[in-house]
């Protein structure tokens, strides 16, 4: 059976007028509703107030004739009647707003203030309100009144005014007729100040957008320090976390450019002057066709590793990660690279008693990264004759450590080496000796180093250098 087709929705006739009244701006509308909120408020506060007053007053008539009634029923149960017309002809003689009628069975006045029993009233013991009551000096009052069944077939009514309260609820009603347009004022005022707190501090955010974009990059939102103290507080934090990372990309791109600029030319220059030198001769020399073809691999690698830089930052890859034996990883690296370290006369040594360690990685890319500090350790460390590979399991996770016996890169100059094109050629190289390379290994393995959620750490291996990736690592599998 086909599903009937749905109808657009349509707003009701309340939610069409209210879309009317509302205003079009969100600080406008932030207003209306603090003014109708704060408004809604104190009048329900001045409305609580008068009912609270009511219910007192009656409560207060009610326990003062409920004792008199029960003070003669108990005397009347005790000694007889005439005690009992004494505890009531004596609350008689006491001015105030009291009414008695104590009925005989025959239905005549005994005793008492009023004439007739009221009709809408029996002895049932519990309490009434009568609007409108004439009692025997011929005034008209509003009364509350109980009835009580007395011995021998007499009715006992007793009340009191509640004129009083009558007056008190119609000044209360004065003065929430002159309370509320205050409480309105009050209300608006309330919400135009909220509103324009709100409205500077979303203008001092537009204000850091703006200049942002006008090239202004280390604009940043006003915020206090410590943690935050409101919404505002945070979003401001986190603006400027984002402003932080947008400017060091941005930085990081300029780097890039000048970069690949300078270490292009060179190797297109000599590659161009290799060329046109075959171009001349009618005899092609294998050892200049070997060089032109060292010149492109040296080209290519630049860009396959820039290429893999910003992959690898860009979070590309993360699908693709698996739980990886990082101690097999290094076994295998070691292997790989033992004939070039003999031929440089350095001795890879690995961690002895090497343990299973895990993580949840991307085996490519964290083989890739750990073979760049490896060459990077033979290209600026082998004067050390010594690179020692380790991996071990911490608190937090794994951590792969690559490190060398050579000059090291001086403390301050680390953070430089993690960036793209960071080559510290002259800290690292053999005495004044410019040393082959592009400078990216470091960054490649900043990069997979965050792609994995891990850090990377550059110390002191006294002497030498020493490159630490932390990374979380997940429990091995049984």
């Amino acid at each position: 059976m086909p599903r009937p087709a749905l109808s657009p929705w349509k707003p009701s006739g309340f939610g069409l007028l209210l879309g009317g009244l509302m205003p079009r701006t969100t600080t406008a509308r932030i207003s209306f509703l603090l003014f109708i909120v704060l408004l809604a408020g104190s009048s329900l506060l001045l409305i609580l107030l008068e009912r609270a007053t009511q219910t007192q007053v009656e409560a207060e008539a009610q326990q003062r004739i409920a004792a008199i009634a029960e003070a003669a029923q108990q005397a009347w149960a005790r000694d007889g009647i005439e005690p009992a017309l004494t505890i009531l002809d004596g609350e008689l003689q006491v001015p105030g707003p009291l009414i008695i009628h104590l009925e005989a069975p025959d239905g005549s006045l005994l005793l008492g203030n009023l004439a007739r029993w009221p009709d809408d009233v029996p002895a049932d013991r519990r309490f009434y309100r009568i609007p409108e009551l004439r009692t025997g000096q011929g005034d008209i009052a509003p009364y509350m009144v109980t009835g009580r069944p007395m011995p021998e077939g007499y009715r006992l009514l007793v009340g009191r005014s509640l004129e009083a309260e009558v007056l008190l609820q119609r000044t209360l009603t004065q003065t929430l007729a002159l309370a509320l347009p205050l409480a309105a004022l009050l209300a608006w005022l309330s919400s135009r100040a909220i509103s324009r707190i709100i409205e500077d501090r979303a203008r001092g955010i537009a204000q850091v957008v703006g200049d942002v974009t006008a090239g202004k990059l280390d604009a940043r939102v006003a915020v206090p320090d410590g943690p935050p103290g409101d919404a505002f507080d945070s979003m401001g934090q986190a603006f400027n976390v984002m402003l932080a990372r947008v400017e060091s990309v941005l930085d990081e791109l300029r780097a890039v450019t000048d970069g690949l600029a300078h270490d292009l030319r060179s190797p297109l220059t000599r590659l161009r002057a290799r060329i046109d030198k075959l171009g001349q001769g009618t005899v092609v020399d294998a050892a200049d066709l070997a060089a032109v073809s060292a010149e492109a691999e040296s080209l290519l690698a630049m860009l396959d590793n820039s290429l893999e830089i910003s992959r690898a930052e860009a979070g590309i890859g993360r699908d693709s990660f698996s739980e990886v034996d990082l101690s097999a990883m290094i076994a295998d690296l070691a292997d790989m690279y033992e004939p070039l370290a003999e031929d440089a006369g350095v001795v890879l040594h690995v961690q002895t008693g090497l343990s299973r360690v895990t993580a949840h990685a991307h085996r490519q890319l964290l083989g890739r990264a750990l073979a760049n500090l490896i060459d990077n350790a033979l290209r600026y460390g082998s004067a050390g004759k010594r690179i020692d590979l380790a991996v071990e399991a911490t608190d937090a996770g794994a951590r792969l450590v690559v490190a060398d016996h050579g000059p090291g890169i001086p403390a301050g100059s680390r953070r430089e080496a993690l960036r793209r094109f960071g080559r510290l050629d002259m800290a690292r190289g053999r005495g004044q000796q410019r040393l082959q390379g592009a400078g990216l290994g470091l960054s490649l393995a900043a990069a997979v180093a965050r792609l994995h959620g891990g850090s990377i750490t550059l110390s002191d291996n006294r002497p030498g250098l020493k490159v630490a990736i932390d990374l979380p690592a997940v429990p091995a599998a049984e």
